[in-house]
């Protein structure tokens, strides 16, 4: 290809961008900028709030966090180099929907619902707020082996976490008891000095 026609070629991939970049303009409200799903995004639970209450590698076992956004992580969970499932939190405030199918759930674990999502998923919704995903790889992991793995999440951690200081709906004591379960769970409330 002649040096002028590779020119040539940039040049209107270049005009071709502007004019896109122009004609777009008038629908940049419905670009994501400091909202996630419609929410400020201090009211969605950053996803480095998430990495540690994953479940610790068990020996011969490694933890990769493979992504991480506000309201999201996920995790492959590797025996050597081998990835046996994809481990991941997302907070359903920013996509509510998700929620949907934990509407009638048949199982519960610790006292969350539980739903299977075809032969290599399981999921779990934590304080009504929280998604927990299993998705087993390759040679894939049984029902029981996902329901282990969620189990080693740190779900009353999950339960209690708060997306920010900047969020004014913090969660009361009793958001942090599993459906079903009798005692409920005392978080600490802060003591707040006044400023001097």
């Amino acid at each position: 290809m002649s040096r002028i026609l590779r020119w040539g070629l940039a040049l209107v991939l270049i005009a071709g961008l502007l004019i896109g970049t122009v004609l777009f303009l008038p629908f940049r409200s419905w670009l994501p900028g400091g909202t996630v799903g419609d929410l400020p995004k201090s009211e969605v639970v950053n996803g480095t709030a998430f990495n540690r209450l994953f479940p610790k590698a068990q020996a011969g076992e490694t933890i990769v966090f493979t992504q991480e956004k506000r309201g999201f992580s996920e995790a492959r969970l590797k025996s050597g180099a081998q990835t046996r499932a994809l481990l991941a939190i997302s907070d359903t405030s920013s996509a509510p929907e998700a929620r949907n199918k934990f509407l009638s759930p048949v199982q519960r674990l610790q006292g969350w619902p539980l739903v299977e999502q075809g032969s290599q998923a399981s999921a779990l919704l934590v304080a009504d707020r929280f998604q927990v995903k299993v998705i087993g790889q390759g040679s894939g992991l049984d029902q029981e082996q996902r329901h282990e793995l969620l189990g080693a999440f740190d779900l009353a951690g999950l339960a209690a976490l708060n997306p920010g200081a900047a969020n004014s709906r913090t969660p009361t004591p009793t958001s942090a008891i599993p459906p079903g379960q009798r005692q409920p769970v005392i978080l600490p409330t802060p003591v707040l000095e006044p400023a001097a």
